[in-house]
């Protein structure tokens, strides 16, 4: 059996140790701090839960019973307005009694926990990992076969990509009456800011701001420049009886990738690998969804190492492709506001927004009206490709299909195979023919939705001559 060492116990450390638990390896994790303990991030999106259900976690953090989102007010370049969501998807938690839940749930598959621990080293001895650490009890000293860092961001890393303008995030936490009740995003004129009502009664006050800008310019203490911003916005307008629990703090909350992420014996993650924009709200659950996949990872490392290559490939590129993709995002909602007249702080940031969309490629007419009766024929714009993916325990190359109206190669759809299904394409097939024929592999009404899919995309198209 193979030993893990994990180094960190938050959201991403703690699923990662669960996960290789559950697929069969020893695993050892470091925390540095006691938990609970207060930690940014209470604001969980919508997609966390859904994947706290790999490792069984979802159950525990359900039953505390997390207040759950409905609404939030958003102030940003169309005024004052409030965002209604009737399946109250999202969370504000503790992450305090969040991060322990996580944590409980590795123990319970049987991760070796050892908490508080402080890191001495990690070095290589003979092929594996001699990984030292000091605890209560004494030294703690083991061998590891695997390590994967989740210490968060550590600003000693020579190895991190700024992918972001420079940011921080100045907050503090405040009890008293008046304080919002709901949580709120509202655009200023060099900062943005977030409030965050906590399941305690307090509430968590957050502003983002140019981090070369504000260490720079101004006067006074900390507490002070927050204060004088933090008066800028509408978050406190009803505070007035509010105090602040203890003096704000500041953390460097720009978005960077580690380009050093992966070896055949090591992986970083959660933000040791990758940090999003602190705009889109979902630091957490990438986090999640990327110990989930980099279990995978590590598993195949391990146990098919003639895959290394592979597993690492799908490891890195991932970090890259959630990377950009949340960074145009973030780039388009900062835009919106640089539209509306914001200065630097907003032009900055928006400058990875795409001006102006190339063009979606033409379509055919929907299946239904045109080629329903028609014979189909793979486009002559389609290829296949070898394409890194997770199947099952292991991640292994399947092969993927590229066309101009998607996104990306597409090597699954519904949890099909895409490439066996083009591939094994009879000559002159109607749809509903081809439906039926992909029934005998998958439920009809399946059958029938991936065939209008790639109709609608231009996978398919009427065979030459048909029409």
């Amino acid at each position: 059996m193979s030993t893990v060492s994990v180094i960190g116990g938050g959201p991403a450390g703690s699923t990662f140790a669960a996960r290789m638990a559950q697929l069969g390896h020893h695993v050892v994790l470091l925390e540095r701090e006691s938990f609970p303990r207060r930690r940014l991030g209470e604001s969980l999106s919508p997609g966390v839960l859904p994947l706290l259900a790999m490792t069984g976690a979802r159950a525990a953090v359900e039953a505390v019973g997390f207040r759950k989102v409905r609404t939030v007010r958003v102030c940003w370049d169309n005024g004052e307005e409030v965002r209604d969501d009737p399946r109250e998807q999202g969370l504000i938690v503790d992450r305090g009694m969040f991060d322990r839940l996580l944590l409980d749930r590795a123990r319970a598959l049987g991760v070796r926990v050892v908490q508080p621990a402080l890191m001495c080293s990690t070095h290589h001895q003979g092929g594996r990992w001699l990984v030292e650490a000091t605890a209560p009890d004494g030294p703690v000293t083991f061998e590891a076969d695997f390590v994967a860092d989740a210490r968060g961001r550590d600003m000693r890393a020579r190895t991190r990509r700024w992918t972001g303008a420079r940011t921080l995030a100045l907050h503090a936490y405040w009890r008293g009456a008046g304080l919002p009740t709901e949580p709120r995003i509202e655009a200023g004129e060099e900062a943005w800011y977030w409030a965050v009502p906590l399941p305690d009664g307090t509430c968590n006050t957050l502003l983002f701001v140019d981090a070369r800008r504000f260490r720079v310019g101004g006067e006074g203490t900390l507490t002070d420049r927050f204060l004088n911003l933090l008066g800028r916005s509408t978050l406190m307008a009803d505070g007035g009886a509010a105090e602040m629990i203890a003096p704000p703090s500041a953390i460097d909350a720009t978005a960077y990738i580690d380009e050093a992420c992966a070896s055949t014996m090591s992986l970083k993650l959660g933000d040791a690998a990758l940090a999003l924009d602190p705009l889109s709200s979902s630091g957490v659950q990438k986090a999640i969804q990327g110990a989930l996949s980099a279990a995978i990872v590590a598993n195949t490392l391990m146990r098919r190492p003639e895959l290394g290559e592979t597993a690492l490939q799908f490891h890195r590129s991932g970090l890259d492709e959630a990377s950009q993709r949340h960074r145009s995002w973030a780039a388009g909602h900062y835009g919106r506001v640089a539209a509306k007249g914001g200065g630097p702080f907003w032009q900055s940031r928006a400058a990875d927004a795409v001006a102006e969309e190339t063009p979606a490629p033409p379509r055919p007419d929907p299946a239904g009206k045109i080629l329903a009766s028609c014979g189909v024929m793979l486009s002559h714009e389609a290829e296949f490709v070898e394409l890194p993916c997770i199947e099952g325990e292991f991640v292994a190359l399947k092969q993927a299909v590229c066309h101009p109206a998607l996104d990306g190669p597409l090597a699954f759809l519904g949890g099909r195979e895409v490439a066996p299904l083009l591939r094994r394409l009879p000559a002159g097939v109607t749809p509903h023919e081809l439906a039926r024929a992909w029934s005998d592999s998958m439920p009809h009404g399946q059958a029938t939705a991936i065939a209008d899919w790639m109709l609608d995309r231009g996978l398919l198209v009427a065979q030459e001559g048909a029409l």
